[in-house]
Parts: structure tokens; sequence; C-alpha cells
């Protein structure tokens, strides 16, 4: 009897050892660096990587390609060991890296590869249809005054894009043109804009170019002969001082920008008339007549936003610009355009 419950015991406890699961040992390494990290193909819109495959004490699950700018990381399941990332802009430079993850721990980066996209060597086409308008945002206004042109024209087509507008005065791009396309908005097939700070009483051949983000610059469209009102008034207004500029969005483009400053004075224009221009980085982002203050702007602009602002009045006479305030933006994977 005794010899038959021994023998039951032990077979029990055979049973239960063998129902007792061993307890694996938690993954506490992460695979090895990716290494030899190298482009194998480069054109205007993509780039083919390559790179040495990791290794790891358990397994390596996948990689993760990405380079700071770009809208995704690009995951690739091991034993791949290339990716090609598109979606890429002409003529740009990505600095690529690329991580091993082994399902719970992730590597740490591969060295990093610098890489420029073929350029885009093609101009736009010109624009055309260029014209007198009378009329911004459905309401009328008056196109032509003493100090101030209003422009449309049929926008222009370009391979790759986004395409700046250059408007010639007598040849020469002006630094005084204002886009009516509010900042963010979308781009239609035609275009409106202001060129200002004209002299009153003088007659101007002008004409506008496209711009590709390549730099390449269209033909000049068909030019048009305008003369602008008279007026005697010489003297321009005292020059505003800018107190605030600054991002207060949500660091999406476009961005806000709070503005603040200071009203000019004018010998002829009352302070209701006298306008002000709004520029960032030399170009005139938004006009504001006969307000000064606290206001809101928008940037399309990631980066440095150097803000200054001048006053004009009714016979175009410019202030000297304002001091400067310079804000970084950033807005991350977001573009505008």
């Amino acid at each position: 009897m005794r010899t038959a419950l021994k023998s039951f015991a032990v077979a029990a406890g055979l049973i239960l050892l063998a129902t007792s699961p061993a307890v694996a040992a938690p993954d506490t390494k992460p695979p090895s660096i990716p290494g030899n990290l190298r482009a194998t193909q480069v054109t205007q819109t993509a780039v083919t990587l390559a790179w040495s495959p990791s290794t790891d004490n358990v397994r390596v699950v996948s990689y993760s390609v990405w380079a700071p700018g770009l809208d995704a990381v690009v995951l690739v399941n091991h034993p791949t060991t290339t990716a090609t990332i598109s979606g890429l802009h002409p003529g740009a430079t990505y600095a690529f890296r690329v991580h091993a993850s082994d399902g719970i721990r992730a590597s740490g980066p591969s060295s990093i590869l610098n890489v420029t996209t073929q350029p885009d060597v093609a101009a736009p086409s010109a624009p055309s249809g260029l014209a007198l308008a009378n009329s911004v945002h459905g309401s009328p206004v008056d196109g032509l005054t003493a100090s101030k042109i209003l422009l449309t024209w049929t926008n222009s087509t370009d391979d790759f894009g986004p395409i700046k507008y250059q408007v010639l005065v007598n040849g020469v791009p002006s630094p005084n043109v204002f886009d009516t396309r509010p900042a963010g908005s979308p781009v239609t097939t035609v275009s409106k804009a202001w060129v200002r700070q004209l002299e009153p009483g003088t007659t101007y051949n002008l004409s506008v170019r496209a711009v590709d983000s390549g730099g390449n610059a269209s033909a000049a469209s068909a030019p048009i002969t305008v003369t602008t009102d008279a007026a005697s008034d010489t003297v321009a207004p005292t020059t505003p001082t800018l107190t605030q500029a600054g991002g207060v969005g949500t660091s999406v483009c476009p961005e806000e920008l709070l503005v603040n400053y200071t009203a000019a004075t004018d010998d002829v224009t009352p302070a209701t008339g006298v306008e002000y221009e709004i520029r960032i980085n030399g170009t005139i982002s938004d006009v504001f007549q006969g307000i000064s203050g606290r206001i809101i702007i928008y940037t399309e602009i990631s980066g440095p936003n150097t803000v200054t602002i001048v006053a004009v009045d009714a016979a175009g006479n410019a202030s000297a610009p304002s001091n400067a305030i310079t804000d970084n933006i950033q807005w991350g994977i977001s573009y505008c355009g």
C-alpha cells in the first residue's frame, strides 16, 4: 500500500512539474544600430535608401526611416533593408536616419545621411490676361489711384510649384506688391495684387512673371501701360513704431502673428486715411487703413519672420520702415501652398 501511495505521489509531482510553464527572461537588449546607411537612387521627389541589417539577442522585427520635415515615419519589416521615401521637394536636403526595433526596444539612430533631391530646372508657363481690376473679394474698389494700381491675371502652371509672382514695373520687380489672397487660403486660377507706392501722374509699363520654388522664372506676361492719377502732396507720413510682433497661433500654417504698433501722422491725409503696410521679410503681408494698436496677421513663412511697418498716405508717399522685430515661426510637418 505504501509503495502504491509513493508511486502516486511521485506521479502527481511529475504532473505538477510538467504543467508549470517556464518563465521567459525579459528582453532588455535593443537591436544593434543599423549601419552603412546610403542612398541608392535620388530623383526630384523621391529617395531610395539601403542599410546593413541589425542583429538582436532575440529577433529584429522592423526598421523606422525618417528625417526632420517629413510627413510620416516609413516602417519596413525585417529582413527588408531598403525603403523609398516619396513626396519630397525638388532641390531640398533631407537628413535621413534609421532605427531598428525588436518589437519591445528600439536601437539608437544610425549615422545621419544628408541627401539632396534633384533640382527643378523647368520654368513655369507665363502668366496671361494681365489687366486692371476694380474689385477685391467681390467688393468694388478704386483700382487706379494716385499711388496704387490693382492688377489681375491668369495664373501660370508648373511641374512642381509652389509659384510666386513678381510684378515688373518698367521691367524691374517691385518690392511694393500686395497679393490680395489671404495667407493660407487655396490658390485659384486667377490672382489679384496691388502695386503700391507709385508716383502720382506717372505712366508705367507693367507685366507679371512667375517664379517656382526652384528659382526658375517664366517669361513675362504681355505688358499693359497705366497712368496714375495726379496729386500734389509730396510729404511722407511720420514713421510708425513697432512695439510687438510674435506668433500666437497653434503652430500650423498659416500661423497667427500678433502685431502692435503706434500710429503715424501726415500733413494732408487724415489719420483714418493713412495705410499701414505690414511687411514680413520685406514683402507686404497685409495692409490696414486708419488702424493702429493690436492686430492679427497671418504668415505662410516657416523660420525667421522679420516684421516691419511702413505708413503710406493717399498720395503714395511712404514713411521710412519702422524698427524691426523677428520671431522664429515653426509648424512641424504642416505646409502651406
